[in-house]
């Protein structure tokens, strides 16, 4: 057993295998009736001790179909409005004052748990002697929904995030943790939100590192749109009363959610909660000048979503080019060309879809990773880029290295049944996910990934774009596939 005493009272654990365990811990009122669509309110304390072993409900979502995630690992547990829980493992609830980290999970910001049996913590805190911390908050409509008529800003997930991260700098010392050395991380969804925390007023002074993981600086919804979102929405629920849409069950929302045209459940330039550019307010530093970032991304993110897609199973030459002219109007068939022969020289696949999943990585990951490198190198030096280029086995290898295959070997869950399909069973699997910890655990620490299991890893600079690439054969590439980057760039102006 393990007691903790916190600011709203104490608290009952578990210790298994010499991690204290904590789960299901309120850092924040139920967001339900008059709290739907307000910014989260502390939690109210409780008498006596509380149990802690249980994770929290999972915020409302949907299930994904299909093979998908269960191959990934997106399984969730028990549903409900009522969502924001946090989870916590330590290796001592004593005075140590080790490193803390607090993960965001991914899932598009409408699926998606902090229970989550591929980020257990306990693998992290046991092997490098630090406080993990997971967390949910708010999905889709429910967190992002911009209807000024509510008083709804569109953020509210993002300050959920923020008011977890308030609770640990407050409670973590408890837990053996140091409250002034919190690394905040995150995969896709939450890569994404990292980057708009870190230019949120709101967020400031909350964590000391970042490491956004296939996730970075995206355009936000504009205030029109969320608010045309919202009053598709209202419409639909309400035929078009905003005043009843707090007594809408929160199952008929998620129901309605999916099939308002355009709609996009991601950070909103309110003015207040987000009042400008992230990508403005990141690249003068306001809010993160001399703040560590790790960031990177996996080599092959969108086959994932392309190898399911029956739409894409007999893709040509021409429909590639076909798909290019969106992103490349009249130079598609030249970006086709240039993606063809960058790639060729690396040794990657070129097959019409190999070169589209491509575009879509770049589009989506690659380029806005280093774009936000590039923003946040302007006054911090302390920047690091990686690439995870170790393929899965999965569908026959045609997956190759997609998005979210390293979430397992960054939190050493790789030996799970679940994943074993997708990361492998060879003893490469567990090497490179020791050397993948050592530098998520090293940067936790020092504010450095840099370790004794890893070759020299030089910061991120503009001239030279070193990047860590993460496989058996671990090593540096100076600007990996910068032909393709360059081209894209070039049409971006």
């Amino acid at each position: 057993m393990a007691l903790v005493e916190t600011s709203y009272g104490r608290l009952r654990g578990a210790r298994t295998d010499g991690v204290d365990v904590f789960k299901g811990i309120p850092f924040a009122k139920p967001p339900v009736g008059e709290l739907r669509w307000r910014a989260p309110e502390p939690p109210a304390p409780w008498p006596g001790i509380r149990d802690a072993h249980e994770f929290g409900r999972c915020a409302i979502q949907s299930t994904i179909p299909g093979d998908v995630g269960e191959l990934i690992g997106i399984a969730t547990g028990e549903v409900s409005e009522d969502c924001l829980y946090l989870n916590v493992w330590s290796p001592g609830l004593d005075d140590a004052k080790r490193p803390v980290m607090v993960w965001i999970h991914g899932g598009g910001n409408t699926v998606g748990a902090g229970s989550q049996p591929r980020v257990n913590g306990e693998h992290l805190a046991r092997s490098g002697d630090v406080v993990v911390v997971t967390v949910n908050y708010r999905l889709g409509a429910l967190g992002f929904l911009h209807a000024p008529e509510l008083g709804a800003t569109g953020n509210e997930a993002l300050l959920d995030q923020v008011a977890a991260l308030r609770w640990v700098r407050a409670e973590i010392a408890a837990f053996g943790g140091d409250p002034k050395n919190v690394t905040v991380f995150g995969q896709s969804a939450g890569g994404f939100d990292i980057a708009q925390l870190m230019a949120m007023p709101a967020a400031e002074g909350c964590f000391d590192k970042a490491v956004p993981m296939s996730g970075s600086l995206t355009e936000q919804v504009t205030a029109a749109a969320g608010e045309a979102t919202a009053v598709a929405l209202a419409r639909e629920l309400t035929g078009g009363s905003f005043d009843r849409l707090r007594a809408v069950p929160a199952g008929d929302i998620l129901a309605v959610q999916s099939r308002i045209p355009g709609a996009r459940w991601a950070p909103t330039r309110d003015g207040v909660v987000l009042p400008e550019d992230a990508r403005t307010v990141l690249g003068e530093g306001r809010f993160t000048s001399g703040m560590p970032l790790l960031i990177g991304h996996t080599r092959d993110e969108s086959t994932l979503f392309t190898v399911f897609n029956e739409r894409f199973a007999n893709m040509d030459r021409e429909g590639l080019v076909a798909l290019a002219r969106e992103p490349f109007g009249e130079r598609a068939e030249q970006a086709a060309a240039c993606y063809e022969s960058d790639r060729q020289e690396a040794g990657l696949p070129v097959e019409p879809l190999d070169l589209w999943a491509a575009i879509s990585t770049d589009r989506m990951f690659r380029l806005p990773a280093i774009r936000t490198a590039e923003c946040h190198a302007r006054h911090t030096p302390s920047v690091w880029m990686y690439r995870f280029d170790r393929e899965s086995p999965a569908r026959d290898g045609r997956l190759q290295a997609c998005h979210s295959l390293d979430i397992p070997f960054v939190w050493g869950t790789y030996a799970l049944p679940a994943m074993q399909r997708f990361c492998g069973r060879d003893d490469g699997v567990g090497r490179l996910s020791t050397r993948v910890m050592a530098s998520y655990l090293a940067f936790a620490r020092h504010g450095d990934p840099n370790n004794e299991l890893t070759p020299d890893w030089p910061v991120y600079e503009p001239g030279r774009r070193a990047t860590m690439l993460f496989d058996d054969d671990l090593g540096v590439a100076d600007a990996p596939l910068d032909g393709i980057r360059a081209f894209c760039e070039t049409e971006a102006a």
